[in-house]
């Protein structure tokens, strides 16, 4: 399995920086956040999660709300 490309994100229209470092290229994933208090129960919510490239710090978003910048 390869390696997601990092690239850069947008919330609501605005480039995404990383807190840490001021990063600005991340790679994102789908996570379940367990709401339910049990994990396979199909209640969990899911979250996107962005980590930052350049140190590792993982964002976390409600669904959605991260997209990719598109150039142009």
């Amino acid at each position: 399995m390869s390696r997601p490309t990092p690239m850069r994100m947008v919330v609501d229209d605005r480039p995404l920086a990383c807190v840490v470092c001021s990063g600005d290229t991340f790679t994102k994933r789908n996570v379940t956040m367990i709401t339910s208090g049990a994990a396979n129960t199909g209640f969990n919510k899911v979250a996107d999660a962005v980590v930052c490239s350049s140190c590792g710090f993982i964002h976390h978003f409600v669904a959605g709300v991260v997209t990719p910048l598109t150039e142009g």
